[in-house]
């Protein structure tokens, strides 16, 4: 027996095997502690994560400021993450805050585009999965 893991872009389509984790009974038991996500298990190892399991995700923006159709301005490119949290009242249950960028130093423009980098430096086996970006404009 063992423990593994599979993804899904949506809860109601099928989900794709990405590995086995260990060997062994596993008995598995996912928790929060300490700003870590652990898989407490009955085998000789348990495994700790920080999340997000890909390393380095890194966003620029860039902005069309002559309404020209090219983009004459960009961000640099800065490395996002999610954050996570407890919840309070839950014992296992986490709140996920959504990565964020600073584009404060963009001017106003007549069109946006945005590019992101994966870079997966971790040894384990990772399929990043990007399901949604906003961006939010304020006037």
């Amino acid at each position: 027996m063992s423990a593994a893991w599979f993804t899904s872009d949506d809860i109601n389509k099928p989900f794709t095997f990405c590995g086995n984790i260990g060997q062994g009974h596993p008995d598995p038991d996912i928790i929060f502690a300490e700003g870590k996500f652990h898989l407490v298990t009955q085998m000789d190892t348990d495994y700790v994560s920080d999340g997000p399991w890909v390393e380095t995700v890194e966003v620029r923006v860039g902005v069309d400021s002559t309404n020209d159709g090219t983009i004459d301005h960009w961000s640099d490119w800065q490395v996002v993450k999610e954050q996570y949290d407890y919840i309070e009242g839950f014992a296992k249950q986490i709140e996920r805050i959504s990565a964020t960028v600073d584009l404060s130093g963009l001017p106003e423009g007549y069109g946006v585009q945005f590019e992101v980098r994966v870079m997966d430096t971790t040894e384990n086996e990772s399929i990043p999965i990007l399901d949604k970006v906003v961006l939010a404009f304020d006037r």
